[in-house]
């Protein structure tokens, strides 16, 4: 009997301290995310190999901390944040992208001068990164990548200019004929 009133005892103790142990690894905060994700997303069709994932991540991890440090040193107040949340949310909504939204969401932001120099690192950081990260694909996975994005290969294609001045007018230098 008392071997059983011992373990009932012992058992009442270490419950509540079991279940608090539990608790405490999920009150940890909020993890932080994986800085290679959008661009592991984004080259998700590539089918990267272990290496490549790899070199992907370590280096977006280099990146992310400058990236970061630029965006402190962009110092965006509440309002400016918000503006830039509802302009991204209004960009979507109507259908703009890349270019196109950028302005739309610059315009609403108002920036100093040093919050866009600092923006502008951010925009250059992410930019190399990119570039790098394409840098270790193959030509099939640049294939693949190209197409997922509209285009052949990851390549431009060279713009053809076509037509003259405005409204198809007569080429500027050329002279009328009579």
């Amino acid at each position: 009997m008392r071997t059983l009133l011992s373990l009932v005892l012992v058992a009442a103790i270490a419950a509540p301290t079991l279940a608090g142990q539990e608790k405490d690894k999920k009150k940890k905060g909020p993890k932080k995310p994986d800085p290679a994700a959008p661009l592991l997303k984004k080259l998700e069709k590539a089918e990267l190999t272990d290496d490549q994932v790899a070199t992907i991540k370590k280096m977006c991890a280099g990146v992310a901390e400058k990236i970061a440090a630029a965006r402190e040193k962009a110092n965006l107040t509440a309002e400016q944040k918000k503006a830039r949340a509802d302009a991204m949310k209004k960009a979507k909504e109507e259908g703009k992208k890349g270019k196109e939204a950028m302005k739309a969401i610059q315009a609403a932001i108002e920036m100093t001068p040093e919050q866009k120099a600092a923006m502008e690192e951010v925009k250059k950081a992410h930019g190399e990164m990119i570039k790098q990260a394409l840098a270790l694909l193959t030509p099939e996975q640049k294939e693949k990548v190209g197409k997922s994005r509209g285009k052949k290969g990851g390549e431009k294609k060279p713009r053809v200019k076509k037509g003259g001045g405005k409204k198809g007018g007569p080429k500027q230098g050329a002279e009328k004929k009579e």
